[in-house]
Parts: structure tokens; C-alpha cells; sequence
């Protein structure tokens, strides 16, 4: 009588070990990013909370930016790196910017992030 072979084997054990363990590499690698991204994202909510509505200045917006960044510590991203473009009824402020991180060898892990708020006058 023949008996039916059940589980894996060893080798088998190891590659899909090794997969996960290299994905799982990739999320570690790429999680602070975005932590970062959403630091960023509560700092645009939050300045457009502060001066929607009020008359307002590209400096006026720099300096609470740059405030945010510095109590949140918020170092990947400065505050020159935030575009505000003057639109029909007050600005668009925008955070375009993209992080890479070495992952093995000569590949690298890429993540582009794009945040915008308007606010009004």
C-alpha cells in the first residue's frame, strides 16, 4: 500500500521562508515613510485649518509650516520643499516629494507621495 506524502519539505520551508522574510524586509524599510507621509499630511490639514479664511501671505503660511515641521520633527521634508501657488481665491499649498531607500544590493525601494490643500482667503 502506498502511502500519500504530506507537508513540505525543508527546501521548500526555507524559499518561501526566505520570500517572506524579504517582504517583510521591504514593509520594515518603507514604514517610516510613510509615518512621514502622514505627519505631513496632518501638518497640511492643520495649517489650512488655522488660516482658511483669514487674510493670509505665502510668509504667513512658510512660518506655520515651518513650525509644525519642527514639533512634529518632521526632518525628511523642509519647508522649502512645500510649493504655494497663489490661486483665484488664496493658495494651493502642496507637498510633492519622493523618498528611495536601499533595499539589497543595487535595488532600491521608491515612494512618491503628493499632498495638497487649498486654502481660501
Amino acid at each position: 500500500m502506498r502511502t500519500r506524502q504530506q507537508g513540505i519539505t525543508a527546501i521548500s520551508f526555507i524559499v518561501v521562508a526566505a520570500f517572506v522574510g524579504i517582504f517583510a524586509f521591504g514593509i520594515l524599510k518603507v514604514t517610516p515613510f510613510y509615518l512621514e507621509q502622514m505627519k505631513v499630511s496632518s501638518i497640511l490639514e492643520n495649517v489650512k485649518k488655522e488660516l482658511d479664511g483669514t487674510k493670509t501671505s505665502v510668509s504667513k503660511i512658510r512660518t506655520a509650516i515651518g513650525k509644525r515641521l519642527d514639533i512634529e520633527m518632521v526632518n525628511g521634508i523642509n519647508v522649502q520643499e512645500f510649493t504655494i501657488k497663489k490661486i483665484g481665491v488664496g493658495y494651493m499649498v502642496q507637498a510633492k516629494y519622493e523618498r528611495r531607500e536601499a533595499f539589497i544590493g543595487n535595488l532600491y525601494l521608491l515612494a512618491a507621495f503628493d499632498e495638497q490643500v487649498e486654502i481660501t482667503r
